[in-house]
């Protein structure tokens, strides 16, 4: 009964662990979606309706009910988890009350054993009437061991009884939880069904008014196109011509510029973000409008919503090759890391001058909020070839 006993705490004690580790990831995860989605809710309470304003609005509505959805999916995690937590107890509740059953039985045999043996004549005649010492020393250990063992025994079933109420008092516990946990969940799942009511009708709004939407587009559009060939020139007036037999062009690399672009490769995927805090409400390359439908926008980086006063920062060690100002844009500035070169959209105010050296982090400069939507797009070329950024900011997917 004890390697009995001994298997159901091992078991106890190793799910428990578990469970535990478990449930702290899950609140982890759930305070983390809470976090992201407060922050777009802050987002969107800060842009105006403005037909600019309208892709953005979608873009971090969409974002929030996906995020809201799996919310919904961790708490119904975390009731699985409770109520595997719910049974376990139930089952160790049972194993104490069966357990403690057996106890007092082996313990009233002892204690009607030891009232027939009362008398201590009868155990000194006991004793003695051993056919030797061995004997003797024998049936002493004997008596000694059997009172031993019936206080092991006593003490054994104060114990159980002690785990017992500690697991129902659990039990309670686990209980009122699951149900603070399933009410969190239906009042998610009430906000989420009016969200994306919310949502809905919010496109059928603005899918009315589609010509108004595509003149506002061909303005980006062409703006963007604008930005690509300024940002183009610049760089092919920096580059040298590496074949004077007509060959191809390139950057005039010194050593220290080339060890810089080989440190900016290795460290794709691992690049901080252009802002300290934010949201890509547009991706690299040609993706689908949020409400247009058979409408198609074309973006030459990624374009991050934050929120207002926000400064866009170098993302790695390089040297400011270029600022540009346009009509409609604003200030961008080119920073080159060795055949590498990050592009920062939007900004009002710059911190930075033509050939200063930044470091990773550093401040660069304001970024414009225009009818309360604070935005900007980050670019990456490698030499006169954009490339998706998204591949090169830490967990930017």
């Amino acid at each position: 009964m004890n390697r009995w006993r001994l298997s159901i705490f091992i078991l106890f004690f190793a799910t428990t662990s578990v469970l535990a580790q478990s449930s702290s990831d899950l609140k982890r995860k759930q305070q983390k979606l809470k976090e992201d989605i407060a922050y777009k809710e802050k987002l969107l309470k800060q842009i105006e309706e403005d037909s600019r304003n309208a892709k953005s609005r979608i873009k971090i509505a969409s974002q929030k009910i996906e995020q809201r959805e799996e919310l919904i999916s961790v708490l119904l995690e975390e009731l699985d988890l409770i109520g595997g937590k719910i049974d376990q107890n139930q089952d160790l509740i049972s194993a104490f009350e069966n357990d403690i059953i057996r106890l007092k039985e082996d313990y009233a045999q002892m204690i009607i054993q030891a009232y027939k043996t009362r008398n201590n004549a009868d155990k000194v005649m006991y004793i003695f009437a051993s056919d030797d010492f061995d004997q003797a020393y024998r049936r002493m250990k004997y008596l000694q061991q059997l009172s031993d063992y019936r206080q092991q025994q006593a003490g054994a079933i104060i114990s159980a009884q002690s785990n017992l109420a500690k697991k129902r008092e659990s039990l309670v516990t686990q209980r009122k939880e699951k149900n603070k946990v399933l009410n969190n969940h239906n009042q998610e799942k009430v906000v989420l069904n009016r969200e994306r009511q919310e949502k809905a009708k919010k496109i059928t709004q603005l899918s009315s008014q589609e010509s108004q939407y595509k003149k506002e587009l061909i303005r980006v559009a062409k703006q963007a196109e604008e930005l690509r060939l300024a940002i183009k020139k610049a760089i092919e007036r920096e580059m040298t011509v590496t074949n004077t037999g007509g060959g191809t062009k390139g950057f005039s690399i010194t050593p220290e510029a080339r060890e810089l672009g080989n440190n900016f490769t290795a460290s794709k995927g691992k690049l901080p973000w252009p802002v300290d805090k934010g949201y890509v409400v547009a991706k690299f390359g040609q993706q689908p409008h949020p409400f247009l439908n058979q409408v198609t926008v074309k973006n030459n980086g990624i374009t991050i919503s934050t929120t207002q006063g926000s400064r866009a920062r170098a993302v790695f060690n390089g040297v400011v090759s270029k600022i540009i100002i346009l009509p409609g844009i604003g200030k961008v500035v080119m920073v080159r890391h060795g055949e590498y070169i990050t592009v920062y959209t939007n900004l009002k105010e710059t911190f930075v001058s033509n050939g200063d050296k930044v470091k990773t982090k550093e401040e660069i400069g304001v970024i414009v909020t225009d009818k309360g939507n604070t935005e900007f797009e980050f670019q990456l070329w490698k030499g006169t070839e954009l490339i998706n950024p998204v591949y090169w900011i830490y967990q930017a997917k």
